[in-house]
């Protein structure tokens, strides 16, 4: 009787944070939008606006997060840093020395500097690759140099004609091969559209639909495409995207990549306005293992939208750099 009367004694607090538990969870699947299929609902304009690279600084090694005071410290310097690119250039300014490089540098000042630092899961994150445990990309020493526009500038071709160029410059795809991978300069924004059977991600930069198919298949017999062939199958409440058959052409610094590149990603509602985007990457070519990278994406104010980037208009710039080259060639032989 003894034993019995202490397990009833334990059966209401544990009934208590049972229902507490239950409570909690229920409130949470409230909170987050779903679909009419009761799928979460990532529909909608995203931004990842932060300074946090990809890759840790080497100096921090095998340091994941910052202190809140380091952080404090980082988002001041880079707003000090938009001060003084805001600030007038000095009229009495020498001009470039003779023979050097001029760049446009005065069109990605035009740039947003996002200031803040990537937080998840409570951390101020370091770097967005979380694994290896440095936060660098494992990328082989010998394989530096192989990626697909790596070889062609070594190979001196690149420049003999328009199937030689970098996919970029010749307006065929412009930016990383996923576009929520990393965001550079133009591209922390996105729009995700769903429906029972598909996802569409559109990157402001690269401007480029992403189309995914929910519940499918990759093909049998199929070819390489820019941004790959995706599909994707829900784990829970978590959607998983697995894309493969990338274009070797569209390897795109830092993340470098050949034919056998594949990246498993995971898309996660942490809140109403919040996506948990987390990918894995794999290419045996060029990488000793596979890493993981954490990206968090906020909900955009009502009303911000997304902007069409145009690549070259006219491409003028590339059929120039080909001119060029046949003039040099001309001035070689005479």
């Amino acid at each position: 009787m003894k034993g019995r009367s202490e397990l009833t004694k334990k059966i209401p607090p544990l009934l208590c944070l049972l229902s507490i538990l239950l409570c909690y969870s229920k409130t949470f699947a409230q909170e987050i939008p779903r679909t009419p299929d009761g799928r979460p609902d990532f529909q909608g304009n995203w931004n990842n606006l932060h300074q946090t690279p990809l890759q840790r600084p080497a100096s921090l090694g095998d340091k994941q997060s910052y202190t809140a005071e380091e952080a404090d410290a980082l988002v001041n310097q880079a707003e000090q840093g938009i001060t003084e690119r805001a600030s007038p250039l000095n009229p009495d300014r020498l001009p470039p020395a003779a023979g050097s490089r001029v760049t446009n540098q005065a069109d990605d000042d035009f740039d947003e500097f996002p200031i803040g630092i990537a937080r998840i899961n409570g951390e101020y994150r370091t770097s967005l690759v979380i694994d290896p445990q440095n936060g660098r990309i494992p990328l082989r020493e010998e394989s530096k140099r192989q990626d697909f526009f790596s070889t062609l500038l070594a190979s001196g071709r690149y420049l003999d004609g328009p199937e030689f160029g970098w996919a970029a410059e010749r307006c065929l795809i412009a930016g990383p091969q996923l576009s929520l991978m990393f965001q550079r300069g133009l591209s922390p924004y996105a729009q995700i559209v769903q429906t029972r059977n598909y996802l569409m991600i559109l990157g402001e930069y690269p401007y480029d639909a992403r189309i995914i198919r929910i519940g499918s298949e990759h093909p049998v017999n199929g070819f390489p495409k820019w941004m790959g062939d995706s599909i994707a199958h829900w784990e829970g409440d978590t959607l998983v995207i697995h894309t493969n058959k990338f274009r070797a052409e569209h390897s795109y610094p830092p993340i470098l990549s050949t034919d056998l590149f594949e990246v498993e990603e995971r898309l996660s509602l942490t809140a109403n306005d919040k996506i948990l985007y987390q990918y894995t990457v794999t290419d045996p070519n060029l990488y000793t293992q596979a890493f993981t990278a954490e990206v968090p994406f906020t909900r955009m104010e009502a009303g911000r939208v997304l902007y069409e980037y145009a690549c070259h208009e006219g491409n003028y710039s590339w059929a120039n750099s080909l001119r060029g080259a046949r003039i040099e060639e001309r001035n070689i032989e005479n």
